[in-house]
């Protein structure tokens, strides 16, 4: 019994070091697993206004420059100042030589000379341009009126040539042919075509009963001749028959053999059948006869009525004469309307061409009067004169001063355009810089600082190693030609402040509206797409149960500075919980823990 209690005492002390055994390594997987870990801090986004500076370096320039001109070609004998150098109004700024001055001078005086004369001579023929051109105006306008009366004469014959035509039109047409109506053609027509029909049935008629009464006729002489045939054979029978009866009644009475009573009886019957064929003929002639006479009296009606179609002859209608007539007609009346259309066209011919020749004669008359194109020679030798006297003013007002150039104004030189011994060239020869008028501060933006600058910002200056902040307006701003993207920016300084070339800061503070999810700039990454996103502390279960991760999501940013971004809503929103910082890379899904 006791034996059992040990042993399961020794079980339990077995399982329980087992089990600490167990929770030891636990925690130490634990402890290395969360040691292997990204530590990360969060943030969540605050409503703020994004605030921009723009802090760059520039320099003081002058704000006006003024230039000393001179003519060009004049040969420089000394020069007096450098750039840098101060100048009061007065100043000597160089020296020319007097000599080629001089010189300068006389072929000046031959230039104005040569122009007097070059006006003289335009003017004159100016002068004889206008004599000719009042000869111009007077012609023109004779040819006007000339042209006006021709064209009248012209138009006037064509009237009358159309009335003409017409009165002739109508003088054919007041003769104008009665025709047959084409009614009365089509009766006289069917009219001749009715009786040419029927005499054409009078003849068919005619001609078939004369053919029947020829025929009948004929059959008539050939009954009549069969008939007397006929006669003529029972005569020689009849006679034959009689004389055969006596001997015939000897001879049958003599020999008894009975041949006359079979001779007698044979004659009978043929005589018997020729009287029957006799008397069939005789009555056909009777027919026959009957219808001769009826045919010879239709025959008759036939011809009667023939001849009293051929006596009422209805004549064949011919218009050819009458259609030969209007076709005449008609082919003068067709030349008459022609004439007239000719006339007609004719008249609006010289209509057209008086009113080209009145425009023509008008346009001709507007140019005589019209002003000679415009010739600038006179005015251009004009000005040439004025500007060659004024330079020879010039001239003799520096040939008076024995050549040296004074200042006008007083300023710092800032460039000097002549040497001695050299020419004059056409651009300035003393250039410096109005000191009397304030100084510019001018900076150069590029495309990103340009958007929170704008013309009339405020903006601080500070010059050189000074402190002291001077506050000021932005005057000028454009986009630089030669550099497109950058820009030009210029304030004014107040007056006596800076000196020219000096160099300073130029700074402009602008403040964003009020965004609600505003994170630090840190927290903020752009893939390899240029796509905005931030990490977002989230939750999973894990293998020693819940633990955090960092998740990924895509944002838009509405604006940033260096410190902080703004970013649009829907996506975050004030309670997300951005990762601003981890102690190594983290991608999406890694799990993170919080930094101590």
């Amino acid at each position: 019994m006791l034996m059992e209690v040990d042993k399961r005492k020794r079980v339990l002390k077995g399982f329980g070091v087992f089990l600490g055994g167990m929770l030891v390594l636990t925690l130490v997987s634990r402890g290395i697993y969360a040691e292997g870990l990204a530590r990360v801090s969060v943030e969540v986004p605050e409503r703020m206004a994004v605030g921009h500076v723009v802090e760059v370096s520039g320099n003081v320039k002058q704000s006006r420059e003024l230039a000393v001109n001179v003519a060009e070609g004049l040969r420089v004998r000394e020069v007096f100042v450098i750039p840098g150098d101060r100048v009061e109004a007065g100043s000597e700024l160089f020296a020319l030589d007097l000599d080629f001055l001089e010189e300068r001078i006389r072929d000046k005086e031959r230039d104005v000379e040569k122009l007097r004369l070059q006006i003289a001579t335009v003017q004159g023929n100016l002068a004889l341009a206008g004599e000719e051109k009042n000869v111009e105006m007077s012609r023109a306008g004779e040819d006007a009126v000339r042209a006006g009366e021709e064209a009248d004469k012209a138009l006037r014959r064509a009237e009358e040539d159309l009335a003409s035509a017409r009165a002739s039109l109508q003088e054919h047409l007041d003769k104008n042919l009665k025709n047959t109506s084409d009614e009365e053609r089509q009766r006289q027509e069917e009219a001749y075509q009715a009786w040419k029909k029927r005499l054409a049935e009078g003849g068919e008629r005619e001609k078939s009963v004369s053919d029947k009464v020829k025929g009948l006729q004929r059959r008539k002489e050939s009954l009549e001749g069969e008939i007397a045939g006929l006669k003529e054979k029972i005569g020689e029978l009849e006679k034959k028959g009689g004389e055969n009866g006596s001997e015939g009644t000897e001879v049958g009475t003599v020999s008894g053999n009975g041949l006359g009573d079979g001779a007698s009886s044979g004659g009978s019957g043929e005589l018997d059948a020729l009287k029957a064929q006799l008397a069939e003929k005789e009555a056909e002639l009777v027919q026959v006869k009957k219808e001769l006479s009826e045919a010879g009296w239709e025959q008759e009606d036939a011809a009667e009525q023939l001849g009293e179609l051929q006596g009422n002859a209805v004549s064949k209608p011919d218009f050819s004469e009458e259609d030969s007539a209007w076709e005449s007609w008609m082919s003068t009346r067709k030349s008459l309307e022609e004439k007239v259309q000719d006339a007609e066209r004719a008249l609006e011919d010289a209509e057209d061409e008086k009113e080209k020749a009145l425009e023509d004669a008008q346009r001709n008359l507007e140019d005589s009067l019209r002003s000679e194109q415009s010739d600038s020679t006179l005015g251009l030798y004009q000005l040439d004169l004025e500007e060659a006297g004024e330079e020879l003013k010039r001239l003799k007002g520096i040939l008076e001063q024995e050549g040296v150039v004074k200042a006008e104004a007083s300023g710092m030189v800032t460039r000097v355009g002549v040497a001695a011994g050299e020419q004059t060239s056409s651009g300035a020869s003393v250039v410096f810089a109005d000191t009397a008028r304030p100084l510019q501060f001018e900076v150069i933006l590029q495309k990103e600082e340009k958007k929170y600058v704008n013309l009339g910002a405020e903006a601080e200056i500070t010059l050189g190693n000074s402190s002291n902040m001077i506050k000021a307006t932005v005057d000028y701003l454009t986009e630089m030609e030669t550099s497109p993207g950058s820009f030009t920016a210029l304030v004014t300084l107040p007056e006596g402040t800076g000196t020219i070339g000096q160099s300073g800061m130029f700074r402009v503070t602008q403040q964003s509206e009020m965004y609600n999810y505003c994170i630090p700039v840190d927290a903020l990454h752009m893939d390899e797409n240029q796509r905005n996103f931030v990490y977002v502390l989230g939750e999973r279960s894990g293998f020693l149960g819940a633990e955090l991760t960092a998740e990924k999501l895509m944002v838009d940013v509405l604006d940033k500075n260096d410190k902080y971004a703004a970013l649009a809503g829907g996506v975050v929103d004030g309670n997300s919980r951005i990762i601003c910082t981890a102690d190594r890379e983290i991608s999406d899904g890694d799990p993170v823990r919080m930094k101590d």
